[in-house]
């Protein structure tokens, strides 16, 4: 055939005008893949069983895919699935000295292994698919803000479909903060990638403010102390001069002050804990939210000195929890530490905590290395961070299913990729 520069040689025409090499038709693979991603995004707000099926969906399409166009082992190019693997290996080989039962163990494994689908998803996701899943997201996360505003003002109607998240409880009600807080960077982040001040970035400023309007309506403090984190680290880290990062990061400070003082829930909530922890006692009689933690702290800190290297093995820490606490308590009903970094010190000791610093640090570092396209993915992973310091995060499927869906779609959307067969 001979050679046509104006066309690419696979669309080359026949004599009667018909394409030889049409373009390839999207596969099943392809087109689950591009509903489920955000269809996942919808579900971060919903029941468990949606967030199961939202996270579980877009790994079957993805792995579909990697497996029909043989790039599976491919995976391995993306940030922090070695110590992933290395992770969740350890947490494996654990349960060969794990005192916990079979039941607990198989637990623990399903949770900490729903990690290793977060690179296929990555990987497998079209850049434009994983950026309109973060749109869907940003939607999403703007209606429940309106759903806070309006129950607040007394003019929403109580429905089955929207009372599991106003009505939530426990760490789905912690949950829903924190995705509201992310959902407002998100959000501002979309604003920031429009041109000029045309009408989207309006519309995704005038989201951002509903957002975040809906998360000071709300009572839990983790997204209201999570926001502010959020954008003091985009402020220092976006590319511009010293003192324009450092006027952004003033302007971060003032209005979160000023939020400090227009809410008052946010004040008499963050005034209770202080006073928990001032009349803190070292006890297991203790009953207040956050002198509890302190007290799990104190009791799972012990455990990892009794086994520093090796740990306790997987899904241990209930089991041995009962037998350092007095039964009857409402501190012997806890069934984590509420801290993910001790929780793995303590199933498999700190080799186990160091490998969850180093895959954060992977993934921080390329979403930094990314530039304004990896601000989403510095987001979410320094959210899992900061949570993971009060609650399990990947030990608790409320938290982790939205998280690391999330997670997945934003390290996609910083960078394209050929998805066609044989692509490297």
């Amino acid at each position: 055939m001979d050679r046509l520069p104006l066309r690419r040689r696979d669309e080359a025409t026949a004599p009667h005008g018909r394409l030889l090499n049409p373009p390839l038709a999207p596969t099943a693979a392809q087109r689950v893949l591009a509903a489920a991603a955000p269809a996942a995004a919808w579900a971060a707000y919903m029941p468990i069983g949606a967030k199961y099926l939202g996270y579980l969906v877009l790994a079957a399409a993805a792995l579909g895919l990697l497996v029909r166009q043989q790039r599976l082992s491919a995976i391995t190019r993306e940030p922090g699935t070695p110590a992933i693997v290395a992770l969740v290996g350890l947490l494996a080989l654990s349960s060969l000295w794990s005192p916990a039962p079979w039941s607990e163990i198989g637990s623990h494994l399903w949770l900490y292994g729903l990690l290793l689908l977060l690179p296929v998803i990555a990987f497998a996701c079209p850049a434009a698919t994983a950026r309109l899943a973060l749109q869907h997201f940003a939607v999403a996360s703007g209606a429940v803000g309106l759903l806070f505003v309006l129950h607040w003002a007394g003019a929403l109607p109580p429905s089955r479909l929207w009372s599991h998240t106003i009505d939530a409880y426990g760490n789905q009600r912690i949950c829903n903060s924190l995705l509201l807080a992310l959902g407002v960077v998100v959000s501002l982040w979309h604003a920031t990638q429009t041109p000029a001040w045309r009408w989207p970035r309006f519309a995704w400023l005038a989201l951002a403010f509903m957002t975040a309007f809906g998360l000071t309506l709300q009572d839990r403090r983790t997204g209201m102390l999570l926001l502010p984190l959020l954008l003091l680290a985009w402020a220092l880290v976006r590319p511009a001069p010293a003192p324009r990062r450092a006027a952004a990061a003033l302007a971060v400070a003032l209005a979160a002050a000023a939020t400090w003082n227009l809410s008052g829930g946010v004040r008499e909530r963050m005034a209770e804990g202080i006073a928990e922890l001032r009349s803190y006692e070292s006890s297991d009689a203790v009953e207040t939210s956050w002198g509890q933690r302190v007290r799990m702290l104190e009791v799972t800190a012990g455990m990892v000195r009794e086994r520093p290297w090796l740990g306790h093995g997987v899904g241990s820490w209930e089991t041995l929890w009962q037998a350092h606490t007095r039964s009857g308590t409402m501190l012997a009903a806890n069934r984590t530490p509420h801290n993910e970094f001790l929780l793995l010190a303590q199933q498999v000791g700190l080799p186990g905590a160091a490998l969850l610093l180093g895959l954060l640090y992977a993934f921080v570092r390329a979403a930094l290395s990314a530039g304004p396209a990896g601000v989403p993915m510095l987001m979410v992973w320094l959210a899992i961070a900061w949570t993971g310091l009060f609650n399990a995060v990947l030990r608790d499927a409320k938290f982790a299913l939205p998280l690391l869906m999330l997670a997945a779609c934003s390290a996609a959307a910083q960078r394209d990729r050929p998805t066609g067969p044989g692509a490297a």
